[in-house]
């Protein structure tokens, strides 16, 4: 005679749970490609997602990077980005990977559009303090601070503020003319023409580094296939005259540490325009857009492409001149400057969030 087992309903729906988790688990192992470290954000929510910007076939490598020697910013993959057909088909999505064990950021990356692009004023974000945040004084590095909070994907990009998850240790520098070269080509770009641009920003860290050695950039225009923008760099975590200890973060004063003698404008780079910046020495700033040549590579320099800005020098923000923080400026702090925009944002000047001049 044979017994029958039976099992009871509890039992059974025990089963199903544990066999669900497991499943679960498993897409999600990163040696599978699932969704390890990844938080998404997709039109304006925060959701789970299997999906993620492929991994760049033009990742940059640290060992093929050389050492910082006055260009701020160069060419990887002879600045061709790594984005497949896959990544433009997903649609709106940002991307924010989990920090790791050192509490340290990794890639960011998200389909940039008029739906992510901000005009408004940043947000507080004092309060997060990345990996590596040794913050020290310097009289000759522009306001002071050596370390800027930066955002991986710029605020104006994407909208975000205090997100750890997008924020690391930088210098002014690298931050305020380096990145901005950048930003500004594809904030420019589709506040323009409402198009899309697939944007990814990757910090490189060394071994047990906490302050990254740089970020590598990647955009493309989605609907033109890149015609309009597509760039692959690197830009240096560097501070001229200052030298910084990237496994701690500490930082001291140092010679060794030369000038910047080219920014954006010494990478291939392609533009608003759809034209390709050739790779060359940086000119004189002011000078060249007086006189209506510039080495922006988002837009072609002509005269009627000058403006006249207000420009606050203490805080190193321009302004358009009916704003209304152009009007009450202290007249020891301001300027008046016409010539190109890009040209205030290559020495580092940054545009008033209100009237986004």
């Amino acid at each position: 005679m044979q017994t029958q087992q039976t099992t009871s309903p509890a039992n059974e729906r025990l089963v199903r749970t544990l066999a669900a988790l497991l499943l679960a688990v498993s897409l999600c192992l990163p040696a599978l490609g699932g969704c390890a470290g990844i938080e998404s954000v997709a039109n304006g929510g925060s959701a789970a997602s299997s999906q993620q910007v492929s991994t760049s076939s033009a990742t940059a490598k640290l060992s093929d990077i050389p050492e910082y020697s006055g260009a701020l910013c160069i060419d990887i993959n002879e600045g061709q980005p790594g984005f497949s057909a896959d990544d433009a088909a997903r649609g709106s999505f940002l991307d924010f990977s989990e920090l790791d064990f050192e509490g340290r950021c990794g890639a960011a990356a998200g389909l940039i559009g008029p739906e992510t692009v901000s005009n408004a004023e940043r947000g507080d974000i004092s309060q997060v303090h990345p990996s590596g945040w040794v913050q020290h004084r310097y009289s000759f590095v522009d306001h002071e601070m050596l370390y800027n909070r930066s955002h991986l994907i710029a605020h104006q990009l994407c909208g975000e503020d205090a997100n750890e998850r997008n924020l690391i240790t930088g210098t002014r520098t690298m931050n305020a003319v380096g990145m901005t070269y950048y930003e500004e080509l594809v904030g420019n770009y589709v506040r323009r023409t409402n198009n899309h641009v697939l944007y990814r920003v990757t910090p490189l860290f060394a071994a047990n580094d906490l302050v990254a050695r740089g970020v590598q950039m990647e955009a493309e225009s989605v609907e033109d296939g890149g015609q309009a923008i597509r760039f692959n760099v690197f830009v240096y975590n560097v501070e001229p005259g200052v030298k910084i200890d990237y496994v701690t973060g500490d930082n001291w004063e140092s010679s060794e540490i030369p000038a910047v003698k080219t920014k954006g404008e010494a990478t291939t780079t392609r533009g608003a325009d759809g034209d390709a910046a050739l790779s060359r020495s940086a000119p004189s700033k002011r000078e060249a857009g007086a006189s209506g040549t510039s080495s922006d590579s988002s837009s072609s320099a002509s005269t009627a492409e000058q403006q006249t800005y207000i420009l606050n020098k203490r805080s190193h923000k321009f302004h358009r001149p009916e704003c209304d923080s152009a009007q009450s400026m202290s007249p020891s702090n301001k300027e008046e400057f016409t010539g190109l925009r890009q040209t205030l944002i290559d020495e580092g000047y940054t545009p008033c969030r209100s009237c986004n001049p």
